[in-house]
């Protein structure tokens, strides 16, 4: 099944020029339906195929003429597991970005599909909000890490590399804004970007400033080095 909205002249075009393509794999149609929709809603002009088993998901990625510029896999599926189709995507087809979305959220699932090459990591039960925030992130090229599994992964590498907690530093030695500071806090803490916003009092398009400032000053490109960065900080 593909799913496509008409292209809205008041968002900017895909970075080429094309409509993004994406692939859900899913075995549970209702939740499979979900997804591409709340994808399509979120993403204008997006072009979205969908597959229910591995054996699909391999035909569309590997046997047709569509080259995907994300994949939304499931782990627990019919004939396999969906960590074999992303360790496939991320052999052969490194345009792909390989995204987690599960209900697993427990260490062996998380690790196995990042070893394999998984970029992301989405918890299905979520609202339809946080998970069109997790899909704008795609668009932007930040791959989407849901808040619980940020903890996770903070809380397994400080096990595996314990380090004194270091006070929060200020002015020069830190190279942020108070503001900033705030933003990084907040998004130590799993927040969305809607809700950073809305606990400081700034418009989305600010929030979306600062975080852009911090991510380029600090040189990191997800959440979860921010929220790594803003616990070395000693602000959560």
């Amino acid at each position: 099944m593909t799913f496509q909205r008409d292209t809205d002249a008041s968002r900017p075009p895909p970075r080429d020029g094309r409509p993004l393509q994406a692939l859900v794999l899913d075995d549970n149609r209702e939740t499979r339906n979900w997804i591409s929709e709340t994808l399509a809603a979120t993403l204008t002009g997006a072009v979205i195929d969908t597959a229910a088993t591995c054996a699909e998901a391999r035909a569309l990625l590997f046997s047709s003429a569509r080259s995907y510029d994300f994949a939304l896999i499931d782990l627990d599926l019919p004939d396999g597991n969906g960590v074999e189709i992303i360790r496939a995507i991320a052999l052969h087809l490194p345009q792909t970005l390989p995204v987690v979305i599960t209900i697993f959220e427990d260490d062996a699932s998380l690790f196995d599909a990042l070893a394999a090459g998984a970029m992301g990591y989405i918890l299905k039960g979520v609202k339809t909000a946080s998970l069109t925030d997790q899909f704008r992130r795609i668009e932007q090229g930040e791959p989407p890490i849901s808040p619980r599994i940020a903890q996770r992964m903070i809380a397994h590498f400080k096990m595996l590399n314990p380090a004194p907690r270091r006070p929060p530093a200020t002015g020069e030695d830190v190279c942020l804004t108070q503001r900033e500071q705030d933003v990084l806090r907040l998004l130590g803490k799993g927040l969305t970007m809607s809700d950073i916003a809305g606990t400081l009092g700034i418009s989305a398009n600010t929030c979306a400033t600062h975080t852009k400032s911090i991510y380029r000053k600090l040189n990191i490109s997800s959440r979860a080095e921010a929220a790594l960065a803003a616990d070395r900080r000693g602000l959560i």
